[in-house]
């Protein structure tokens, strides 16, 4: 028997053409799909029998798309806290990439998308991980929606060595990609998709790159990787290739509409209209930034980028490095924190960041047919918050989008549904037993650290 159900009695912000929201609204949905969005009014005269979810005067939204997050270093969360760049990689994250094993990377991505659903997050791109089949694992038991790949790799880079589980030739790197489409793409009942990765590119060569851009092309598939977060990444790309990190895929034909770059923090004004042209999407991870000093919003170019037209959409990087996985915060810093640098109140803002949230995210992701708005014959991706906290008044209804991204935050998520089900109801995830996923995500994380040999530090004495 099919699944029909409706909420009604919500502000429903549809994301559709014509960005219309609705006051009094109401989505329905039959099985995986939106049948219809508008009026609460005429959805339910037109929909007699759908079971009918009151909505209880909640914004109603499409889900939230993290666009770049490395899913397993939930485990590292507290280990990469005000420390150098370069010592972060060297004596941390990557020792913790070598040591981790596939079910420490269960346990590790479903924290992550339990994190995530809760705070509305219905889609993830994960741009590489050493165990894709456990995050894989982790997306179907937990719910959410991913778009996955392995650690694709080929070279030699001091600061990033290579896992000796998926490090090898650009031939064996790009066998590896294709296996990932035959094993997992479509797993989930859809929900789990691979894409094409290219980790950084300190870390591929130039045959790996035309061999994944071969593979995307006959899997009709995204790449998605690292792209020039810092001008160091520029300094190697010059030293190695002879041109500037955006300009050299540019020049290999990777930049295309469906190649995502990740930080991208550091371009100059060719590589935004390089990246315009070709159509390409680009992963802002303004809380990784900050924290971790990479300079994408003193030194970035995303509202020139916006106004260029390129695709942006946001990303956590990760839980270790962003330290929260709340779409609407980082909304809010994307808004913001942009102004400050541009000394310019009317620079980025909330509507630019729930674009970025939700259509820029699924565009990103390859899924703009599918996701990121509310729209007949789009999958049923949607997000309940409740606007009767305190910081939403004394007006909820007035400026609904600026309200939350200015003024709340994911803590208010009620309900979020993915492809038509229910994961999280009234704040509580119904998908994981939260007991165990807690006990196992320590245990898990207290492995690995103590195989990895990593030093937990505290700045001020716990007694």
């Amino acid at each position: 028997m099919a699944r029909e159900q409706l909420v009604f009695n919500a502000t429903v912000v549809s994301m559709n053409p014509r960005r219309e929201i609705f006051g009094d609204g109401a989505v329905a949905w039959r099985d995986e799909r939106i049948v219809a969005v508008g009026r609460a009014e005429d959805v339910l005269r037109r929909h007699p029998g759908f079971e009918r979810i009151d909505g209880e005067g909640a914004l109603l939204t499409p889900g939230f798309v993290d666009a770049h997050t490395h899913s397993a270093h939930f485990l590292m969360k507290g280990l990469l806290d005000d420390m150098a760049l370069e010592t972060r990689w060297k004596t941390r994250l990557y020792p913790f990439e070598q040591a981790v094993s596939a079910q420490e990377a269960y346990w590790g991505a479903s924290g992550t998308f339990a994190e995530q659903l809760l705070h509305g997050t219905t889609c993830v791109g994960d741009p590489g991980s050493a165990h894709p089949h456990a995050v894989a694992r982790a997306a179907e038991h937990t719910g959410i929606r991913v778009l996955l790949t392995g650690a694709i790799s080929d070279s030699f880079d001091p600061l990033r060595p290579l896992s000796s589980e998926t490090g090898g030739d650009a031939a064996a790197m790009a066998a590896y990609s294709e296996r990932l489409f035959d094993e997992l793409d479509g797993s989930a009942s859809g929900r789990v998709r691979v894409c094409c990765g290219l980790w950084s590119g300190s870390t591929v060569s130039d045959a790996l790159c035309r061999r994944v851009l071969a593979l995307a092309e006959s899997r009709d598939a995204i790449i998605h990787g690292h792209l020039a977060t810092r001008e160091s990444d520029n300094l190697d790309a010059i030293a190695r290739h002879g041109c500037r990190a955006v300009e050299r895929y540019r020049r290999l034909g990777l930049l295309r509409p469906r190649f995502t770059g990740a930080h991208a923090g550091a371009i100059d004004a060719s590589d935004v209209e390089s990246l315009a042209r070709a159509g390409a999407s680009i992963v802002h991870c303004p809380s990784a930034s900050m924290l971790g000093g990479f300079g994408c919003i003193a030194h970035g170019r995303f509202p020139e980028l916006v106004a260029a037209g390129v695709n942006v959409a946001l990303g956590s990087d990760a839980a270790s490095i962003s330290r929260f996985l709340d779409l609407p915060r980082l909304m809010y810093l994307a808004a913001c924190a942009h102004k400050d640098v541009r000394r310019d109140a009317q620079v980025m803002g909330a509507h630019a960041a729930m674009e970025m949230a939700t259509l820029g995210g699924a565009r990103a992701m390859g899924l703009d047919g599918r996701i990121g708005s509310l729209e007949p014959g789009k999958q049923a991706d949607l997000v309940l918050l409740r606007t009767d906290g305190i910081e939403w008044q004394p007006n909820p209804q007035l400026n609904p989008v600026a309200n939350l991204v200015y003024s709340s935050a994911g803590h208010r998520v009620d309900g979020v549904a993915v492809a038509g089900r229910f994961v999280v109801r009234h704040g509580q995830l119904l998908t994981r037993d939260p007991q165990e996923l807690v006990a196992q995500a320590r245990a898990a994380s207290r492995a690995v650290i103590a195989r990895a040999g990593l030093q937990a530090h505290s700045v001020w004495p716990v007694v």
